[in-house]
């Protein structure tokens, strides 16, 4: 788990979450780090924390999101694209058992 940069106090609170690949560089995960911080800011959102998932330890991340996203006044969840759901099951429902079992969106940062 990454802590990002926070802004604004009085923002709807955010959580971003991604899913390192295999060959994924430290560059290349500051990057979709950066792109989630970017959105963020963009949307309105005060990104507090970005859960990583490695590779060897998943699902452990998702889960300490589901916890996280548990506790009140969390906006939203934010992930690069729908594929960091992908090694979950179907992206589409683990997107919808998240929003069910916590009552968070789900938004995919474009």
């Amino acid at each position: 788990m990454t802590n990002a940069a926070e802004a604004g106090p009085d923002l709807p609170r955010a959580l971003g979450y991604l899913r390192k690949h295999l060959l994924m560089t430290e560059s290349e995960l500051s990057e979709a780090e950066g792109r989630l911080a970017h959105f963020a800011q963009v949307r309105g959102f005060r990104l507090q924390q970005i859960y990583v998932e490695e590779l060897e330890t998943w699902p452990a991340a998702f889960e300490a999101l589901i916890e996280a996203a548990g506790t009140d006044g969390l906006s939203a969840v934010l992930l690069p694209s729908m594929l960091h759901f992908a090694v979950l099951g179907p992206p589409a429902e683990i997107k919808q058992y998240f929003e069910q079992l916590t009552g968070t969106r789900v938004l995919v940062a474009l």
